[in-house]
């Protein structure tokens, strides 16, 4: 049986995907696929890298490493810093990356992004080229409005989530017979409401008129994945991991109410370890 896992992404609440991960990954449960989306696609790198608090590490840095200072921002019309998150970081010693362990693992990993030519998702991966994983991961989680595209192969990309925002679909045509969802979000609320930002996008995007049209049908795209995941939760196919407390926010900066998200993520693993152990027939 092939089993998978698919990751939400929410910006900073990524930290109980961690929490989640992290304790797989010390008890040596693993999947045969794994697909990521935006804070998810961080979240995939150290599964399949196998290395647990790494992104715990990542997400718990000083808030003024998370967003570029008024010069780089007019340098690279970037307000998030992931230049520094994944062309700099995964060679530093303090978030140290460690390829050569991912590149040899049989872990299958795809980092969902959205086209701006097409506004359609791609599934990319990457087990070979540093910088074409880092790119795919940085571009995966490159928030419209606070980043501008990411060139992979001669096309752009932007945050995953825009165009699937939870590709359960994606894992079972890879093939997957039971699949783990685990989602950073209480309940299946509403996604970002890009048409609020209409102006701006418009502005920002006018060379990408499909990825603008993604933007604003997010919502809904984001309410039929909800009804698809439930009804293969209903057919005992895909169980669903996610926080029962209080969410916080995406960019949260209180450093205790993120850790107590990432040990909710550590403690609910732990609960439903052995009901996930019997679901992937492991």
């Amino acid at each position: 049986m092939r089993t998978g896992i698919v990751l939400e992404g929410g910006a900073l609440r990524g930290i109980f995907t961690a929490g989640v991960l992290d304790y797989l990954m010390e008890n040596n449960l693993r999947t045969d696929y794994a697909v990521g989306v935006s804070a998810g696609g961080g979240n995939a790198m150290a599964y399949k890298s196998n290395q647990p608090g790494r992104t715990k590490n990542v997400i718990l840095r000083p808030k003024e490493e998370l967003f570029n200072k008024a010069g780089e921002l007019i340098k690279t019309g970037n307000v998030l810093n992931l230049d520094k998150m994944y062309d700099t970081d995964p060679y530093s010693e303090d978030y140290f990356f460690d390829f050569d362990t991912y590149y040899k693992s049989d872990m299958e990993v795809e980092y969902v992004v959205t086209c701006c030519e097409s506004g359609q998702a791609e599934y990319l991966s990457e087990d070979r080229y540093n910088k074409r994983l880092t790119d795919m991961v940085k571009a995966s989680c490159s928030v419209p409005v606070l980043c501008r595209p990411v060139e992979i192969d001669g096309k752009h990309y932007l945050d995953g989530s825009i165009a699937d925002s939870i590709p359960v679909v994606r894992a079972f045509e890879k093939g997957c017979d039971r699949v783990i969802v685990v989602l950073t979000k209480s309940s299946a609320g509403k996604p970002t409401n890009y048409t609020k930002y209409r102006t701006i996008i418009e502005r920002m995007y006018k060379g990408y008129p499909a990825f603008i049209c993604a933007c604003f049908e997010r919502v809904s795209m984001y309410e039929a994945q909800v009804d698809i995941l439930n009804s293969f939760v209903n057919e005992g196919r895909v169980l669903v991991i996610q926080p029962e407390m209080e969410d916080m926010s995406k960019f949260e900066s209180d450093k205790n109410i993120i850790m107590a998200h990432y040990n909710h993520g550590v403690e609910i693993a732990e609960r439903e370890f052995q009901r996930i152990v019997r679901f992937l027939g492991k």
